[in-house]
């Protein structure tokens, strides 16, 4: 059978013996003359031999090291002009990908925005918080932080494998970073299943952490005013309010006032700089 190499399916899997093989068997169901790519990260079950018994090209990893250093190795080895990202969880469905598939034209990435539902449902407190910073950072709201399913051009993912983690935020960063990189993404609503096998690796301290390091650090990358500029203003306003409060009550300025006012400056000052480097390391 010729493959088609316009498209690639990249399924990172880790334990996923319970539904890998039906994942598969959907995706060449649907798209049989697509590249589909497991990458089987050190499972301790028969994930790989299934997924390789269902049709798929399989990379076999011999340490776990995560979801984003699975789906960079995809990445690195996938012959497709664009490159397709599944779960392998099932709760994706292959006949969605023409979803995807329809808007990648004139775009960089289209990102698969599941129901508002199933996102309220499944959103903690600190999955909301991280959605809030995200939005506030990018400046602009975002339907869905980190869908694992996405299409994008393989050139323009590569060009970001330097940044990307190797852990559950590799989506969040891609997607943060392509933004704040004035790259067109796109996002279309599709309907995802509950989880049907296997279990979650995500937790939500290390990983909700790794994930809010991990925007900070984007950010940082390609707008680091957004992050400076509040800490700024708030230090020169408590140095003000301070200021005046003791000159009012004491008759006399502490060195508390100026070392909030310089604090406030030097955050800014050192803001408008790391943005000269920013602009000057893309280019702009």
């Amino acid at each position: 059978m010729t493959v088609n190499p316009t498209y690639s399916v990249l399924v990172p899997a880790f334990n996923e013996a319970q539904t890998i093989h039906e994942v598969v068997d959907a995706i060449r169901s649907q798209h049989p003359d697509f590249e589909v790519i497991v990458i089987d990260d050190a499972s301790t079950d028969s994930t790989g031999d299934l997924a390789e018994e269902a049709g798929a090209n399989v990379i076999r990893r011999k340490t776990n090291q995560g979801y984003g250093a699975a789906l960079k190795e995809g990445l690195r080895q996938a012959k497709g002009e664009f490159v397709l990202f599944m779960d392998a969880d099932g709760q994706h469905r292959a006949e969605e990908l023409s979803k995807l598939i329809e808007e990648i034209e004139g775009a960089d990435m289209v990102v698969g925005s599941r129901p508002k539902e199933i996102l309220v449902r499944s959103r903690s407190w600190g999955k909301k918080f991280l959605a809030w910073i995200a939005n506030y950072l990018s400046r602009q709201e975002i339907p869905d932080l980190n869908s694992g399913f996405r299409i994008l051009r393989k050139e323009a993912a590569l060009s970001y494998l330097p940044i990307l983690p190797n852990g559950f935020s590799l989506t969040t960063t891609i997607t943060l970073a392509m933004l704040k990189d004035g790259r067109e993404v796109r996002y279309v609503p599709i309907e995802g299943s509950p989880r049907k096998g296997g279990e979650s690796q995500v937790r939500m301290v290390r990983d909700g952490m790794g994930t809010l390091l991990m925007i900070l650090r984007v950010i940082m990358l390609f707008d680091p005013l957004r992050v400076f500029t509040p800490i700024a203003l708030v230090q020169i306003v408590l140095g003000v309010l301070y200021t005046l409060y003791t000159v009012v009550s004491d008759t006399n300025i502490t060195e508390t006032s100026p070392m909030l006012l310089l604090s406030g400056f030097g955050f800014l000052f050192f803001g408008l700089l790391a943005d000269q480097v920013s602009n000057l390391r893309r280019g702009g």
